[in-house]
């Protein structure tokens, strides 16, 4: 592979590691696709890669994340969102498949491992993000169960106080290891007008049913359309507020743009030297060029 090959092939990788709820994120069967939507805000200037994992908890996660992160010399990693702890929070012991559930000191030592790995360390300037288990409805959770799984008891195998516990959890280590926290728990309760010291815990049998809080879960756990419209939201904030060179407006695109007559001319050179995204003024005949580098003879 040539190195101006190279170059077009490897555009820098917005990597979305998570469970279901982040397989998910792409689904066309939703009102809102939050990949589709990353995706398309970072067109032609991040490549999104979606690494959802259904049904695995933090410790099925940390054995792949070495299958999930592209070595430096396949790919640069600038973003990694770490999502998981649904499956980490089930209630122990609950019917239904084999027993997902870590303890809460398990879940931390995991996700501090992610954030660790060698495999995420080799990439120079990697921007982490965690994100926090969201509040669940019982009520629909319970249902849902129910029609998957008609031979159980009517059996809570998630709990409000479970997934509350598990997202403060993530809080704590986003503040130990200074990295920064997508808070969608309270993101979600503060929409539905509660706050993360509202008794009973919204979502619980114990609580009101909440019309919101459903709204933004389709099956009292997976996200609906709203609720990744809540998540893309909260995570241009977060990179807005932390990197806001990283905006999409500010991240120079691949390619050039068709009508930049820069890119296109022809200098009768068959053999130009390799694109290097560093220190090249202009590239004149190929086109693995960057905006940026293009407006500087504009």
């Amino acid at each position: 592979m040539t190195q101006a090959a190279y170059t077009l092939a490897t555009i820098d990788q917005f990597v979305l590691f998570g469970d279901s709820i982040t397989q998910q994120c792409f689904s066309q069967n939703s009102t809102f696709a939050f990949g589709a939507a990353l995706a398309d805000t970072y067109a032609r200037k991040l490549d999104v890669v979606n690494r959802g994992l259904s049904g695995y908890n933090t410790m099925q996660a940390l054995r792949a994340l070495p299958l999930c992160i592209p070595k430096p010399e396949q790919a640069k990693v600038r973003f990694l969102l770490i999502f998981f702890g649904m499956n980490d929070a089930r209630i122990r012991g609950s019917p239904g498949g084999p027993d997902q559930s870590t303890s809460v000191d398990e879940y931390r030592r995991y996700i501090r491992y992610m954030a660790n790995h060698p495999s995420v360390r080799a990439h120079k300037d990697v921007r982490i993000i965690l994100v926090t288990t969201p509040p669940i409805d019982e009520r629909k959770a319970l249902l849902a169960d129910q029609e998957k799984y008609p031979d159980l008891c009517p059996v809570l195998r998630r709990a409000a106080i479970s997934t509350a516990i598990y997202a403060q959890a993530m809080r704590t280590l986003g503040q130990e290891l200074g990295i920064p926290v997508l808070d969608i728990y309270t993101a979600m309760l503060a929409r539905s007008g509660h706050g993360r010291e509202t008794t009973p815990i919204p979502g619980s049998l114990e609580a009101p049913k909440n019309p919101t809080l459903q709204s933004y879960l389709t099956d009292g756990l997976h996200f609906s359309g709203e609720g990744y419209r809540l998540l893309f939201g909260q995570l241009m904030a977060l990179i807005e507020r932390t990197w806001s060179d990283q905006m999409p407006a500010r991240i120079p695109i691949r390619l050039p743009l068709w009508d930049l007559e820069p890119s296109w001319k022809v200098d009768g050179d068959r053999n130009p030297p390799p694109w290097q995204d560093s220190d090249a003024v202009v590239v004149t005949g190929i086109l693995e060029a960057l905006l940026s580098d293009l407006q500087r003879v504009t």
